[in-house]
């Protein structure tokens, strides 16, 4: 049986670090939204199809993401695999709400 990327388990690496990280307001709502599309009256992803998606990446992905980063993006390519919505349209929204948002970090000292 070969591994999935995510499996690292006794893979020589040295020794871990462990670093407590603060839980950032934009991971709550990553773990907001994945729990509201996957609940039992939605049914939008089903946690099997989640964690396919999201064990399927590769392990430059996930040394290089962080786990809320993964999730979404999991999230996402489930979202428009199902067809709920169109990948055009989220690039769009994107960068609607970065145009919203970047001119009042410009002003910011």
């Amino acid at each position: 049986m070969t591994r999935g990327c995510h499996d690292i388990a006794g893979n020589p690496a040295g020794p871990v670090p462990i670093v407590e990280l603060p839980w950032l307001h934009w991971g709550k709502q990553v773990e907001a939204i994945c729990n509201l599309v996957g609940d039992g009256t939605r049914s939008m992803m089903s946690l099997d199809e989640f964690w396919r998606r999201f064990k399927s990446f590769g392990e430059d992905r996930h040394k290089t993401l962080s786990f809320y980063r993964c999730r979404l993006k999991a999230m996402i390519d489930i979202l428009v695999e199902k067809d709920v919505f169109i990948r055009e349209e989220l690039d769009a929204g994107i960068a609607e709400a970065r145009a919203r948002w970047e001119p009042s970090f410009a002003r910011e000292p």
